[in-house]
């Protein structure tokens, strides 16, 4: 047998959302197939427990074939990478989901040996085109579920701090900044001055800042609106937003 090159093969990707969608396009009738559902949306492994439950479940009349794939998931100079990786595990990687049924996948750690610093992974699951929608457009969902390896059983902690930018082309953009030891998971981002209601600026899921790592989002409207603001979000899925402590740009 060959060597698997895929192993080492390194997906660079854009922002990464808890789920992505992707359109299988064939000839003839539509058909749509968005039945598959996935709980939780993250998992956290610790070394007391080095294994956790991804349940899949199938709403839909039709079953649903689905792929589960792993990765370790980096961050550096503001770009997302995944890696194909063994260090965690999907069994089975293969599912087929009955109608109405749901199944377990387990995501095992196999080294035990504990992390030096919060290890960060991606699973893709894909469900996979089914044979008899070949002569449609069929809607296929892939889930990215966030799992992270703890270093000791008591949760790393991020640290925050925002730095307003301005692009070569005049965007305004917000880079925030982890030097914490754990990772940050940013949602519902808005602007607050010190009168007036806040402004919401990015609804939903923004995005992740891995532990020493930074990362950039553009913000709607010309750089001069955000002269003298602050800015909040919600932070790993806090009920509360909390402020982003602004820190001058760096040079």
């Amino acid at each position: 047998m060959g060597k698997p090159q895929d192993a080492r093969a390194t997906y660079r990707i854009g922002l990464i959302r808890w789920t992505w969608i992707a359109l299988i396009i064939t000839l003839g009738n539509t058909a749509f197939a968005t039945s598959l559902q996935v709980s939780p949306t993250s998992i956290t492994l610790t070394p007391a427990r080095n294994a956790d439950a991804l349940w899949l479940s199938n709403t839909g009349a039709e079953p649903v074939h689905v792929q589960l794939r792993v990765f370790r998931w980096t961050q550096s100079g503001g770009t997302e990478s995944l890696e194909a990786t063994q260090e965690v595990i999907a069994s089975p990687p293969m599912q087929t989901i009955a109608p109405g049924a749901r199944q377990l996948v387990r995501l095992i750690r196999p080294d035990r040996s504990p992390v030096a610093g919060q290890a960060s992974y991606r699973v893709l699951v894909d469900e996979l085109p089914s044979g008899n929608a070949r002569q449609g457009l069929q809607l296929v969902l892939r889930y990215s579920v966030p799992v992270f390896v703890q270093p000791s059983d008591a949760a790393p902690k991020p640290t925050l701090a925002a730095t307003l930018v301005t692009a070569a082309d005049g965007a305004s953009a917000l880079e925030v900044r982890n030097t914490g030891t754990g990772h940050a998971q940013l949602a519902d981002l808005v602007m607050a001055r010190e009168t007036g209601p806040d402004t919401v600026l990015l609804p939903g899921l923004v995005g992740y800042v891995l532990p020493g790592q930074a990362m950039r989002w553009t913000l709607p409207g010309a750089a001069s609106r955000y002269a003298g603001a602050h800015f909040k979000a919600r932070i790993n899925g806090e009920a509360e937003k909390r402020p982003l402590p602004l820190a001058p740009p760096s040079r």
